[in-house]
């Protein structure tokens, strides 16, 4: 089972574009952890805070939401939601503004999928 898990998530990061992983504001990465057979989600800003758009938190959804979709389209079982970062991203997108201007707020880890 480890090693068809593992397959289907390496078909999913070789079978999609690099432009499904980022926008101009984020990019989105997979960590699998091949113990627990499950992979959280990574969002990391690509610019400072003065230059985020108050949305941007929308941004790394967006691109999750589509990567879950491929997750269960190349047949791993799992539910697709809408805000994979959740609450995690909710407090980031909150606690942005707060931020200096020139500091880059750091990455967003979802829950974990799979399993």
């Amino acid at each position: 089972m480890n090693k068809i898990y593992i397959g289907l998530l390496a078909g999913l990061t070789f079978g999609v574009s690099a432009n499904a992983y980022k926008s101009e504001i984020v990019e989105v990465s997979i960590k699998v952890d091949e113990g627990k057979q499950t992979f959280r989600l990574v969002c990391k800003p690509k610019m400072v805070r003065s230059e985020l758009p108050a949305n941007w938190v929308d941004s790394c959804n967006g691109i999750g939401e589509k990567l879950l979709e491929l997750a269960v389209e190349n047949g791993m079982k799992l539910n697709v939601v809408a805000k994979p970062f959740g609450k995690a991203g909710d407090l980031a997108q909150k606690t942005t503004a707060e931020l200096p201007e020139n500091v880059m707020p750091t990455e967003i880890i979802s829950p974990e999928f799979g399993g």
